[in-house]
């Protein structure tokens, strides 16, 4: 049972007002005082301000700034700023009244009295001349209206509206002026980039640096490992790797752990531990010793076991690091491993315990869809805080294009909840991940809380930011890319099942919503490279090509193609670089549907498609990818193109692809010979003609064929019986077109004629040259009555990453109102990861196609060759699920398709199941060419297959069945879905007690080892 799902939100919440984010400050402004405080500091540290000291500032009210540079970065970078440039000093504006500017400035000086004042006569007034009295005084009166004069400086100052003082803006140009001509000075010329001149010019003395020692993280701080840590690997189908309590009592002898502690890295290796967590404990280590991960430097593992082999040293050494003395190290018992499916039982408990938060709305918000559930890497957005809680383990991981903002609120967050009384509450789960190890194995007593107060100290709180993550953090994932599987058959054994579940057949036979080719490059898609129309936008790109040129790929160098016109022939053991020049034209259409007579044209793109020969050398597909980026000089997209991969866009560069067996000078030298060519492709533009072995058994009733002589000239198009129209007209095309080049690959004479023929009426020489008999020994369909007008279906059947699903294969030349004869090729079956299984639709019949367990991967004895599973038990009972799932997926699809039929078992399924190196010839006919794998017919021979088909219906009766006799059990091969290691579960209670020797009772009460060992005993394991 899950946990429920609760958001986590701050217990502190910021009042209203206040900034929500942790980065964001609060700022409070008065007449006396003034303090700025952010919720990321101390309350204690507060700021200095700056107060105007001019009469009016009180009027315009106080402003508060920081007094440091530090704290002028951080308003800068706020949020809430208005504009992106720095906030600079305020700056004060001398007034015209103030007292310091004129007043103090312009100083009056006092007269001097220099001499005393002389005494007035009265007789002094007789000097004064008398003046002429106006007649009349004359009133000027000025305009009605006015008004007085006024005093301008006093009126000026009486303006409240302009301010004494402004903010100061550094938009930062002058300095990046000054910066860049400083750059200058060194030099325009020079071969240095601007970061080396500028470290160059440095006058900075490194020698006052203190630097810090190598050997110490840079972050003290929610490191994402412990001094001393205990990991726990348990499990079968997904390994789970729990750090657990660093105590003795946490070991069992039926897992593996792993002491991480600075210098020292053990691995404890159980007696009874299963071969996944054996194989997934030692790849953990590898990972720590090569990337000295989990703050661990030791060089190499140091193995512990159980065995005779005991270095006693070692052991006191790594009890000591769990607490113990190292004086009676002999003392301390590790409990005995639990039952069998104690594995999967506490696999399935622990993964249902996973927390997973998103940073959203100031908040922890659980992820429903990955919530107690196995995490997977599509989850991690760049741009999302993410919150995982394992228990014993809670981490933040930070995308890189997160906002510093989110990161801080989420690590701020994640601590409450890490130190949080309720976060470790698992009373509706089955366990407790935190004091789980407690239970796991023999114990005498399972009493365990499943509350904790609060997490115990050894528990760990870390900060990972993408990229950067630990290997205890990836082995939570289950299809994390940098871990490398090994063999193929441990990594079956990694992801080993007991129960897999058949799929859903109506929602398999429903499939996919049709969907066109569409090539996407530089954002723009490109669809069939012919056009593309976008349905949310109406928008109709048209897309023209500029040029398209070829080079041939050597060992070291590379040859630009001979001729434009044999561009279009490739050859399988050769490899090739095409450079496609194009442009797109943007149209919009009409409210009618037809296509606006406006377009814009866009600029010139540029593509790099390497081709690369399925039978080319590796040194020249490699030299392909070096010279593919010698060559692109644009700086265009690339795009590896493997043969049999191509891309519509890729095919009709060239209208027709022609596809030769062989280097060119191979193929010139066979144009005296009669050679065969398979016709793929629905539209004559979009043509793939493909050599093939000149063959009758290389012939297709529902496709038509090329046999080119190029000697003489003549080229031959044959028509199967059950050729489309579409198909017939794309032949006769490509034969004409090549009958009036006449391309060097093909021809050496001057003419060349096409001749038509229909099968069933081959003219004899046809019939000669493919030793074409009264059989057909090619899957002729010329006595078949069912109409073939449909494509061929595939689905790739598996649980590799643990959950049996189902992948729909598409045809990459297909068309919407145009089938496709031979859609799929062998190689898609024989290149997947085996084992697998292939789900066909043929219309009327369907065909399960089985794999093989390969040999090249299973490191055993040649004397034990017969069974190739001998040392992969759990491997095999998980093929054994998946092949009944598939036979039970098989049924459900026919009834689907078909309707029920309650009077016939299994709804009256008509079809077949195949076996890899055994396949019939109405099955090989399905694929436009085939090669016979001897290979792989001796290992499924070895391995009890036969090569004469069996019906769906029969093999999974058989494979449902619950009893066999004893003879039966004991002989090899086993029946089909029998599972080797439980071998007793198919015996009856009357030949229990015979073949066992106990009941079937006692033998439930015995513990693992010892029902383990009694079957092996009795010859039943």
């Amino acid at each position: 049972m899950k946990c429920p799902m609760l958001e986590v939100r701050s217990a502190n919440q910021p009042q209203l007002g206040l900034a929500k984010s942790p980065s964001m400050m609060v700022t409070t402004c008065s007449k006396t005082t003034s303090t700025q405080r952010s919720l990321s500091v101390n309350a204690e540290e507060n700021l200095s301000l700056s107060r105007s000291n001019s009469s009016s500032s009180e009027s315009d009210g106080e402003r508060c700034s920081p007094h440091n540079a530090k704290q002028s970065k951080e308003l800068a970078n706020n949020k809430s700023a208005a504009a992106a440039t720095n906030v600079g000093a305020r700056i004060q504006v001398p007034r015209l009244d103030d007292e310091e500017t004129f007043e103090n400035f312009f100083v009056v000086q006092p007269k001097s009295q220099t001499a005393e004042e002389s005494p007035l006569d009265i007789s002094a007034f007789d000097d004064i001349k008398p003046t002429e009295r106006l007649v009349s005084k004359r009133n000027i009166q000025g305009p009605k209206g006015r008004r007085a004069a006024r005093n301008p400086l006093k009126t000026l100052a009486a303006r409240s509206d302009i301010c004494s003082e402004y903010t100061e803006l550094n938009t930062g140009v002058a300095e990046r002026e000054v910066r860049r001509l400083k750059l200058e000075s060194f030099g325009q010329r020079g071969n240095l980039a601007a970061e080396a001149i500028a470290g160059l010019a440095s006058i900075e003395d490194f020698k006052s640096v203190a630097l810090k020692s190598s050997s110490l993280p840079l972050q003290q701080m929610w490191l994402p490992y412990k001094r001393v840590m205990l990991l726990h690997v348990k499990g079968r189908t997904h390994v789970q790797t729990r750090l657990v309590a660093p105590v003795p009592t946490s070991m069992n002898r039926g897992d593996c752990f792993i002491l991480v502690a600075g210098a020292h890295l053990f691995r404890y290796v159980g007696s009874f531990a299963n071969v996944i967590e054996i194989s997934r404990s030692k790849k953990i280590c590898a990972a720590i010793v090569e990337n000295k991960d989990l703050g661990c430097t030791a060089t190499q593992e140091l193995i512990l076991t159980d065995g005779k082999y005991v270095n006693e040293r070692q052991w006191r050494q790594f009890w000591s690091l769990l607490g113990e003395s190292e004086e009676q190290p002999q003392q301390l018992a590790i409990a005995d491993c639990g039952h069998e499916d104690e594995d999967d039982v506490f696999e399935s408990s622990l993964i249902e315990t996973n927390k997973i938060y998103e940073f959203h709305d100031d908040g922890l918000v659980p992820l429903v869809k990955y919530w107690g559930c196995i995490p997977k890497v599509e989850m991690l957005d760049t741009r999302k805080v993410l919150v995982f809680d394992f228990g014993s383990e809670l981490y933040v991981w930070n995308g890189k294009n997160a906002s510093t903002d989110d990161k801080r609120a989420a690590m701020r967050l994640a601590q409450e909840h890490f130190d949080a009384s309720d976060a470790a509450d698992y009373a509706q789960c089955y366990l407790n991940p935190i004091n789980y190890a407690a239970i796991v194995g023999r114990r005498e007593s399972t009493t365990y809380a499943k509350r904790c107060a609060q997490r115990p100290e050894w528990c760990m709180l870390g900060k990972i930011t993408q990229n950067m993550e630990t290997v205890l953090f990836k082995e939570k994932f289950s299809d994390w890319p940098e871990l490398e599987h090994e063999d193929l058959e441990k990594d079956y054994l990694a992801n080993a099942v007991h129960v897999v579940r058949a799929l859903n057949g109506a929602a398999l036979q429903k499939g996919e919503p049709y969907q066109e080719p569409n090539l996407m490059l530089e954002q723009a898609n490109l669809g069939r490279g012919n056009f593309y129309y976008d349905n949310d936008t109406m928008r109709h790109f048209d897309i023209i090509t500029k040029s398209t040129d070829k080079w041939q790929i050597h060992e070291f160098n590379f040859d630009a193609a001979d001729a434009h016109k044999n561009y279009g022939h490739f050859y399988s053991a050769e490899s090739y670089i095409v450079r496609w020049i194009y442009q797109i034209s943007v149209t919009v259409r009409e409210l009618s549907g037809k296509v606006s007579n406006r377009s814009t044209v866009g600029r010139d793109r540029c593509v790099y498609f390497t081709w690369q020969g399925k039978d080319a050398s590796a040194n020249e597909k490699g030299a392909a990818a070096l010279l593919t980026v010698e060559l692109d000089k644009e700086k265009g997209a690339q795009i590896r193109v493997a043969q049999g991969d191509e891309s519509p866009a890729f095919v009709r560069l060239f209208r027709q692809l022609w596809q030769h067996y062989g280097r060119k000078v191979q193929c010139l030298a066979r144009r005296a010979e009669w050679r065969l060519y398979q016709i793929q492709g629905n539209l004559s533009e979009e043509s793939l003609i493909k050599e093939v072995q000149c063959d009758a058994r290389q012939l297709r009733s529902r496709s038509s064929m090329l046999l080119i002589l190029g000697s003489e000239g003549r080229v031959l198009v044959w028509h199967g019986c059950k050729s489309a129209e579409h198909t017939r007209a794309v032949a006769l095309a490509a034969a004409k077109h090549v009958a009036d080049q006449l391309p060097e690959d093909l021809f050496s004479c001057a003419s060349a004629t096409v001749q038509e023929l229909e099968e069933g009426a081959e003219c004899d020489v046809f019939k000669t040259i493919l030793r074409i008999g009264e059989e057909r020994n090619y899957g002729s369909l010329l006595e078949s009555i069912k109409c073939y007008d449909y494509t061929l279906r595939i689905f790739n059947l598996s649980s590799t990453q643990g959950i049996f699903k189902a992948h729909e294969l598409i045809d990459p030349l297909r068309c919407r109102d145009l089938h496709s004869p031979y859609p799929f090729s062998q190689s898609q079956l024989y290149n997947a990861r085996q084992p697998t299984i292939y789900l066909l639709d043929d219309g009327d019949e369907l065909w399960l196609w089985m794999g093989w367990w390969p040999l090249e991967d299973i490191k055993i004895k040649s004397e034990d060759r017969s069974s190739p599973t001998n040392d992969n038990r759990a491997g095999v009972n998980r093929w054994i699920s998946e092949r009944r799932a598939a036979l039970e997926t098989a049924v459900d699809y026919w009834r689907a398709k078909h309707g029920d039929n309650e009077t016939v078992s299994f709804h009256g399924t008509k079809g077949y199941v195949v076996w890899a190196g055994l396949e019939p010839l109405a099955f090989k006919a399905l694929f436009p060419d085939w090669s016979e794998r001897n290979n792989i017919r001796e290992i499924n021979l070895v391995d009890g297959r036969t090569d004469v088909p069996t019906s769906i219906s029969e093999m999974l009766a058989q494979m449902t069945q619950t009893e066999y006799p004893l003879e039966v059990l004991k002989a090899r091969p086993l029946p089909e879905g029998v599972e080797p290691t439980r071998l007793e579960l198919y015996l009856n209670t009357s030949e229990f007690q015979h073949a066992i020797g106990i009941s079937r009772l006692e033998f439930d009460q015995l513990p693992v080892w010892k029902q383990t060992k009694l079957k092996k005993d009795r010859g039943l394991f």
